[in-house]
């Protein structure tokens, strides 16, 4: 078996980063890729060794009203391998006289990490500019501008952490690499303003005969007047109805269109329209509550069903959906319902057969005549009539019988 021998030597007595270039020649007996690789290996032990060093002198990364957020041992997992990919790595073989081999690697240790610290730069920019710009806001009462800017801001803060953790992996850091902000400060004066907000809205609760509400306005005021150009929201359960901005009066007017009819909560909360963690932090994120009550149109119908009992019975549930009752009242209107199906396909789940229809549903009378083509899928035609009568949406029906309605 034949042994390499490689030797290595270090091109400077101890390894610093003077001119920002690292050097490293080895030797080898081999080859002269084994002198080639194990001169670029070198480069990175010496990134190892450096890094090490000076990563001591580094006690905090960010500092936040004079407060350091990332001490030392954010550091302490330094650790770049010798098979350390190197970018901008130039490697030169050197001649000798004998039978060995060598080779001399150097490495620019700014282009190394040209990307990262010109990503970082751009951070450190973008949270200044973004600081700056929510400290006017503040000043100039454009509230909903401020926490926007602030949020931002605070959302590049970590980003900026990734990017030095892997900077501090290969170049030694300094004082330049300090990330300053008083984002903490910006957002004790905007949350001080927040303080003094306050929404006023409708104070009776609206009537209503459908989905539909009339026009009201909320009115949002600070300490000093009433608030322009401030952001609000409408929002029912999780769904978003609508968002406004206040007029110069400080005034925005909501017409909501689509409100629950049906099952409720009755009620629209607006909050202002702001970043969630502000928000929550202002102790406005309970907004306030605009009610209304439901006053649905009452539809009595004789209804006159020729099928067998379980299918009427459905009918009747899915007419009642709609505030169209069945009544024994010889003053209603009389409608009689009838089914008309045609079986399309089978298909199998598990034991079952089961079979999709087409199906019309139809209501006749002097007060209606009223048709609707659907779907059903059931183990038998009666099955999927009714499972087809269930989910039928009977409100061109109700609108039909309007004027028998109370």
């Amino acid at each position: 078996m034949k042994l390499a021998t490689v030797i290595f030597a270090c091109a400077l007595a101890a390894p610093t980063f003077a001119g920002r270039v690292i050097t490293y020649t080895a030797v080898s007996t081999t080859s002269q890729e084994d002198a080639n690789n194990a001169a670029m290996a070198g480069v990175a032990k010496q990134i190892v060794s450096q890094v090490n060093v000076n990563q001591t002198f580094i006690k905090n990364e960010t500092i936040q009203n004079g407060q350091g957020k990332l001490d030392e041992t954010f550091f302490s997992n330094n650790n770049v391998k010798s098979n350390i990919k190197l970018k901008g790595v130039t490697i030169e073989p050197v001649k000798t006289d004998s039978k060995k081999f060598k080779a001399t690697a150097k490495l620019d240790m700014d282009e190394f990490t040209a990307d990262i610290q010109f990503q970082m730069k751009q951070i450190k920019r973008d949270i200044e500019n973004l600081e700056s710009s929510a400290r006017k806001a503040i000043a100039e009462r454009l509230y909903g501008k401020a926490a926007n800017d602030l949020q931002s801001a605070k959302d590049k803060l970590p980003q900026y952490e990734r990017l030095l953790w892997k900077l501090s992996q290969v170049y030694p850091l300094n004082e330049s690499h300090q990330l300053h902000h008083a984002l903490s400060e910006v957002e004790n004066m905007l949350l001080a303003k927040l303080a003094g907000i306050k929404l006023q809205g409708p104070t009776e609760t609206f009537a209503l005969t459908k989905s539909e509400m009339p026009e009201w306005n909320v009115v949002v005021t600070d300490n000093q007047s009433t608030l322009p150009n401030f952001p609000l929201i409408a929002k029912q359960g999780r769904q978003t109805l609508a968002e406004k901005r206040t007029a110069s009066n400080g005034t925005a007017t909501f017409l909501l269109r689509k409100v629950n009819f049906e099952t409720g909560p009755f009620s629209i909360t607006v909050l202002p329209n702001l970043p969630l963690a502000i928000l929550k932090a202002s102790g406005l994120d309970q907004g306030i509550e605009v009610t209304y009550k439901v006053s649905r149109t009452h539809c009595d119908i004789r209804l006159t069903c020729n099928k067998i009992a379980n299918l009427c019975h459905a009918t009747e549930e899915a007419l009642s959906k709609r505030s169209i009752f069945a009544v024994h009242d010889e003053n209603a209107p009389e409608l009689t319902v009838d089914f008309s199906t045609v079986a399309k396909n089978s298909l199998t789940a598990g034991n079952n057969v089961l079979t999709s229809y087409d199906i019309v549903i139809s209501f006749t009378g002097k007060a209606a005549n009223y048709r609707v083509s659907t779907k059903g899928v059931g183990k038998n035609e009666l099955d999927a009539t009714i499972k087809a009568v269930q989910k039928a949406d009977f409100t061109d029906l109700q609108k039909q019988l309007a004027p028998y309605c109370k």
